[in-house]
């Protein structure tokens, strides 16, 4: 078995190196919303080398035991090399996301042994991976937010009223339109995310029909699409901060396309690198009192921010494993994201040396 210094163990979305060159060259699918994932992990990889680690990629189909995998992938030479062999190593860069009994299984027994160290701490995981948690975590600064526990009518009903009494006793009550936010519970991306504008019950008992794989959270919809400007950009706005070892390291707005309220790029959002100091200071206030709340020094996560018509400011959620992509046709967010990835390794090395 080898045994390595890092492995990034990816969730089913990527692609195990034990498939055939027929199947893939390369750890996510050319023509997969993951493709550029691809490059990162080149350079993840690349980077690694340059600082004397050895490192792979494996999925979590082939998770076999605690910090170990059936198969992996290696870059080397500017090309993908699958390894059809057995690979072990006591620090994970975990990429997992599970919302499926069979994931969950998978996750628990990669970490089964205390040995096996993952990147994300489990708290940190705990919190920003269940929204529902981040909400009764972190309630004086979210948006109400309910959990509905199944698509049956009843309980979808219970949800909606439920909602509509925090709402009623909030004390921004105003800005929050009619309209309410149905979202996947694990979600991330942007996706399984739905504005329900009338017929509460019966609209939100379709989207969950038709999602029964998924566990969802309601909340109502904020008005934010005047909220903040930024170089005479006025939309729907949200504001993402990248928090390691307790610092703000990275910044970054991202902007909805018009018509829309997601911000994500991958559904058509710009997404803009800025410094600290354009980030409205009351933001950087309230996410320095989360981060003292989490308290997780050794930790790197994300927290996304909106700011409503009338000003007031609300997390909208947090992120433990930001992603590492970039648009390959913006320079600044090439290196940016670059630069993350070697603070990722920097972070492996110094657990490696010292933890």
């Amino acid at each position: 078995m080898k045994h390595l210094d890092i492995l990034i163990v990816y969730s089913d979305l990527a692609v195990s190196a034990s498939v055939s060159d027929s199947i893939s060259k390369h750890p996510f699918f050319l023509n997969s919303k993951q493709a550029n994932y691809i490059q990162s992990y080149e350079y993840f990889l690349e980077y690694c080398q340059k600082q004397g680690l050895t490192a792979g990629l494996s999925v979590s189909d082939d998770i076999i035991s605690s910090g170990s995998c059936s198969s992996y992938w290696t870059y080397e030479q500017k090309r993908w090399i699958k390894n059809k062999s057995e690979v072990k190593s006591t620090q994970i860069f975990d990429k997992l996301a599970p919302t499926t009994k069979d994931q969950i299984e998978k996750q628990a027994l990669l970490f089964s042994d205390k040995i096996i160290k993952p990147f994300t701490d489990k708290e940190v995981l705990t919190i920003f991976f269940d929204k529902f948690v981040t909400y009764k975590t972190l309630p004086e600064f979210s948006i109400p937010t309910v959990e509905i526990k199944s698509n049956k009518a009843s309980d979808i009903i219970k949800a909606i009223t439920k909602l509509q009494e925090n709402i009623s006793s909030h004390k921004n009550r105003d800005d929050f339109q009619k309209a309410v936010i149905l979202k996947d519970r694990f979600g991330s991306g942007g996706n399984k995310i739905y504005k329900i504008e009338n017929e509460f019950a019966e609209n939100i008992h379709k989207k969950m029909k038709n999602n029964d794989d998924s566990r969802f959270i309601l909340q109502p919809f904020v008005k934010f699409d005047t909220g903040f400007t930024y170089k005479n950009y006025t939309g729907s706005t949200d504001i993402r901060l990248i928090f390691q070892n307790n610092n703000l390291i990275q910044s970054y707005f991202r902007f909805a396309k018009p018509g829309d309220f997601r911000c994500n790029e991958h559904l058509g959002g710009e997404l803009t690198y800025v410094t600290h100091d354009d980030v409205p200071k009351r933001i950087i206030s309230i996410a320095k009192k989360i981060v003292a709340q989490i308290n997780k020094p050794r930790s790197l996560y994300a927290l996304d921010f909106i700011i409503s018509n009338a000003g007031n400011i609300y997390l909208v959620e947090g992120n433990n494993n930001p992603g590492i992509d970039w648009d390959s046709s913006k320079k600044t967010n090439e290196d940016m994201s670059k630069r993350l990835i070697e603070r990722i390794v920097e972070e492996f090395i110094y657990r490696i040396k010292y933890l």
